[in-house]
């Protein structure tokens, strides 16, 4: 069978059914709500268009600089590549990071994702950045620079996959002072997703993973004394009716 599971990072499937980036479902339903038109420069218009997901009720917004929709229907062309189309996105990360992971770390990665989106380099660069720092405070990691307190994270957490920590140790330009917006060069738009990506799925090991384990845990106790519980009630009624 083919591989598919790229379509696992669009956006849009096809003009029908999208990955909706609020409730996280592949392959869901959508309705495009409506499009509008403005001018980003005097010789340039651009579109947006607000779509809805069926399945959660929220809705996103989209631009692009081409006219992707139908004239006789509000609906995208067929057949088309639609992300390829969109040039912008709100959210802007594909999809909205799970809110287990601290608020100023979704925010600085969000907002670093948005200027990555519009080619702003420099400040997606500090914004990620700022995002490791934030990290490290969080997590109280010690040591006396940056790499030695990204060390530090790896032996702290031995079931988080030791390649994110190499690959965050490696850094160019990390210090281990605050964050001062002139003093870096920006990094570059595949480096930059390379950090991004790694440092993702670093917060999701952290901050989600532990959750959706000890739920699931919870789920199983539960369901393991309900039956405890059916079988002694069972046993009473047994012994009342003899």
């Amino acid at each position: 069978m083919p591989d598919l599971s790229h379509l696992d990072r669009k956006y849009f499937i096809d003009s029908k059914v999208y990955n909706c980036p609020f409730c996280n479902r592949r392959n869901v339903s959508y309705k495009l709500m409506r499009s509008f038109t403005f001018d980003w420069t005097d010789t340039k218009h651009c579109y947006g268009y607000l779509v809805q997901c069926l399945s959660c009720g929220n809705r996103s917004m989209h631009l692009s600089f081409e006219d992707i929709t139908y004239d006789t229907a509000l609906s995208f062309v067929e057949d088309i590549d639609i992300d390829s189309k969109i040039f912008y996105s709100v959210p802007t990360s594909f999809f909205v990071m799970d809110e287990r992971i601290p608020r100023l770390i979704r925010e600085l990665i969000t907002e670093a994702e948005g200027c990555l989106k519009m080619n702003f380099l420099t400040g997606a660069s500090a914004c990620m950045r700022k995002a490791i720092y934030e990290l490290l405070m969080i997590e109280k990691a010690e040591g006396t620079d940056y790499e030695v307190k990204i060390k530090f994270l790896k032996s702290k957490h031995p079931n988080v996959d030791p390649s994110y920590f190499d690959i965050l140790s490696r850094i160019k330009d990390m210090t281990s002072e605050k964050i001062h917006e002139q003093s870096w060069d920006k990094w570059n738009a595949r480096y930059l997703r390379l950090i991004m990506f790694t440092l993702r799925a670093v917060l999701h090991e952290l901050y989600v993973l532990p959750q959706m384990k000890a739920g699931r845990a919870q789920a199983i106790q539960k369901l393991g004394e309900s039956i405890v519980k059916d079988k002694k009630e069972k046993g009473k009624q047994g012994q009342q009716g003899s």
